[in-house]
């Protein structure tokens, strides 16, 4: 399990976060070409997952269809991740699925998805851009998230209305064992640790 410790950053901009990062003591370089990351989130009709993270329960799980790219129809190798957390550590178990299209396939992707997940439906949409870097000693990961989209979906069937998110996510990740390496990261660090939930912020644009 790994430890993702989150900065919700309200007042900046892309390029601020990116040098303030950049300019962090233990030598972020980046690690992967920037890339869209695509999440539909699955809860069940009562929202449990979404009250589960408003109470603060330490011990709970989150499944979403996660793929990567521009195109939000036609989804090519989709994985549906259940997101395991454990207080402030976290792990995830993978299922692969098959490619679907969005605006066709989506009731018959649910129940291939119900036979893992048990009565979950699909309500949101989450794209965003992410950009990604590791310390140079590659104990520490970053992702810094931008241009974030909420998008719903109502009877199985995605809204065409889309909320943008002016906030930038920054990341911080790192396995048990380099808690205090990543300590003396996160002080040089000029933002305060928020709790963020990308499933959570998009669904209050829709329950409110």
């Amino acid at each position: 399990m790994r430890y993702e410790r989150k900065y919700r950053i309200e007042a900046s901009n892309l390029e601020r976060v990116r040098t303030e990062l950049l300019a962090n003591p233990v030598g972020f370089i980046k690690s992967y070409p920037d890339r869209v990351v695509n999440s539909i989130y699955y809860d069940d009709i009562n929202y449990s997952s979404y009250n589960d993270n408003l109470l603060g329960i330490g011990n709970r799980v989150k499944y979403r269809i996660r793929w990567y790219g521009d195109n939000l129809n036609n989804i090519h190798q989709p994985l549906l991740e259940k997101k395991i957390k454990r207080n402030l550590l976290g792990t995830k178990e993978y299922f692969t699925i098959k490619p679907f299209t969005l605006a066709v396939d989506l009731p018959s992707i649910n129940q291939e998805i119900n036979l893992v997940t048990n009565q979950l439906f699909p309500h949101i949409i989450v794209r965003y851009k992410r950009s990604y870097y590791e310390s140079m000693d590659r104990k520490l990961r970053a992702t810094i998230d931008s241009e974030l989209q909420y998008s719903c979906i109502i009877n199985g069937k995605l809204s065409h209305e889309i909320n943008q998110d002016e906030a930038i996510i920054l990341e911080i990740k790192y396995d048990q064992g380099n808690e205090e390496l990543a300590n003396d990261c996160m002080q040089m660090i000029p933002y305060r640790l928020t709790k963020n939930s990308k499933y959570v912020s998009a669904m209050r644009f829709y329950l409110l």
